[in-house]
């Protein structure tokens, strides 16, 4: 499975990146024998209704994003949090491919933004470890 999602990935690489329109075609038609090759891909076979939570809103972009492109529509119920997405799909789907590809995504979004949020401080002030205050204060 996993040499199946790299050749996935590697033609829809080849989708965005096509430079003819004739290029584009018989990528996405590689894909679609893929794709019908391996039913278990198929997202809307058997759908289960899913609660996906993100940790940030950068997250959540991302899961979007990723489901987009898969063509699942994600959506919200009215006073669900934020950070919250619902999505139809089976469950082989989503922890095979959806899933999978919002973690390894996801993975490298925090590292970029820890190693963003590290380079930005120290421009600001050279970093420092925080004083520990012992809580037996005396008035």
């Amino acid at each position: 499975m996993e040499n199946l999602l790299d050749r996935i990935k590697k033609i829809e690489a080849l989708i965005s990146g096509a430079s003819t329109e004739g290029e584009k075609n018989a990528a996405v038609t590689a894909k679609e024998r893929i794709l019908k090759k391996y039913p278990e891909l198929e997202i809307h076979r058997n759908p289960v209704e899913y609660r996906l939570s993100t940790n940030s809103e950068w997250n959540k972009k991302l899961l979007l994003a990723i489901c987009r492109k898969y063509g699942v529509k994600p959506y919200r119920y009215h006073r669900q949090k934020y950070t919250t997405v619902m999505v139809n799909v089976n469950e082989e789907f989503l922890t095979k491919v959806l899933w999978k590809e919002y973690q390894e995504y996801s993975e490298l979004l925090n590292g970029l933004v820890e190693e963003i949020t590290n380079d930005l401080i120290s421009k600001i002030h050279t970093h420092e470890d925080e004083a520990i205050i012992n809580g037996n204060l005396e008035s």
